[in-house]
C-alpha cells in the first residue's frame, strides 16, 4: 500500500438550504483547509497532495455543485453561497481561522472569497486559477445576464449549439480546447446541465481583482500560485497580474505539467509547518 492509500478520509454532509453539500475530511493537522477541486473534478481530485498536507491540516475539500456528491437543486449558485457553505464548515469543524487552495475554477471560488474572510485567513493556495484573466466562452466577463438567460434553452438541446460551435471552430474563433470542451460537455444531458448551471451563474460569479488585491496586502494573507508551463488553458501572466502590487505577499511557483499539476502532486514542493 503506497502513501497516498494510508491517507484516512471520511465523507461530511452539509445540509445548505435545499442542497446537500459532500465533503472530504482528511489529515490531523491544528490548522483548518479549505479546498475546492476544478470544473469537472471531484474532492478525489486532491488525493495526489493529501499526504504533504495531512500533517499540517484538518482538510476539508468540497465538491462544487452539480459535482461529485453534492447536490444542488438551484439552476444558478452565486458568490454568497459559497461563503454560507464556508461558515457551515467552520461551524461543523469548529475553527475561526482557516486557509484555502483552489485548482481552476475552484481557484476563482477561492478568489471570490478572500475579500469576505480577509480577517480568518492565514494563507491561499491556488493551482492554474481561473478568475484572474477570463478566457473562452464559458468564463469571459463581459457576456451580460440577458444573453446568458436568453441562451440557456440550447443546454437543453444541444444540437441548437453545436453547429455554433462548429461554425467557430471552422473559422477559428475558439480554441481547440473550447472546442473539445464542447464537444464533450453538450453532448450528455448531465453534462449539459452542468454546463448551463456555470454558464448562467458565472455572469455575476467575477473575481474583483482590486478587492482582492486591497485584502491581501491589507491582511498581511499569504498567496502561493502554481502555474504549469504546459497549460493551455490557464495563461502563465496570470500569476504577474496577481502579484503587481502586491509583490510581498504573492508567490509564484512554475512547474513542468499541463492544466491538472498532477492533481495537487505539486504541492509537495512546499513544506507546510
Amino acid at each position: 500500500m503506497n502513501k497516498e492509500e494510508q491517507i484516512k478520509t471520511k465523507a461530511q454532509f452539509l445540509d445548505y438550504q435545499n442542497h446537500r453539500i459532500y465533503c472530504q475530511v482528511s489529515g490531523t493537522g491544528p490548522k483548518l483547509l479549505i479546498a475546492f477541486p476544478g470544473y469537472g473534478t471531484t474532492v478525489n481530485f486532491y488525493d495526489p497532495a493529501l499526504p504533504c498536507l495531512s500533517n499540517a491540516f484538518t482538510m476539508w475539500i468540497v465538491d462544487l455543485p452539480l459535482h461529485g456528491q453534492t447536490k444542488w437543486s438551484a439552476p444558478r449558485f452565486t458568490i454568497a453561497n459559497f461563503s454560507e457553505i464556508i461558515m457551515l464548515i467552520l461551524a461543523r469543524s469548529g475553527h475561526s481561522r482557516f486557509s484555502m487552495l483552489g485548482h481552476s475554477f475552484g481557484g476563482r471560488a477561492a478568489l471570490t472569497q478572500i475579500p469576505l474572510f480577509a480577517t480568518q485567513l492565514d494563507q491561499v493556495i491556488l493551482l492554474a486559477p481561473d478568475g484572474i484573466k477570463n478566457l473562452g466562452l464559458m468564463t469571459v466577463h463581459w457576456v451580460p445576464s440577458w444573453f446568458r438567460n436568453s441562451t440557456q434553452r440550447w443546454f437543453d438541446h444541444s444540437y441548437r449549439l453545436l453547429p455554433i460551435v462548429d461554425w467557430l471552430h471552422r473559422r477559428k474563433w475558439i480554441a481547440p480546447t473550447a472546442y473539445g470542451f464542447a464537444q464533450y460537455y453538450l453532448k450528455d444531458e448531465f453534462r449539459r446541465k452542468q454546463v448551463k448551471i456555470y454558464w448562467l451563474s458565472l455572469a455575476d460569479f467575477q473575481v474583483s481583482l482590486n478587492l482582492v488585491k486591497n485584502a491581501i496586502r491589507d491582511h498581511g494573507i499569504k498567496v502561493t500560485i502554481f502555474l504549469g508551463s504546459r497549460d493551455k488553458i490557464i495563461p502563465m501572466e496570470v500569476g504577474d497580474i496577481l502579484k503587481k502590487t502586491i509583490e510581498e505577499q504573492v508567490e509564484i511557483i512554475t512547474v513542468d505539467a499541463g492544466h491538472r499539476l498532477e492533481g495537487g502532486a505539486v504541492l509537495r514542493s512546499i513544506i507546510f509547518k
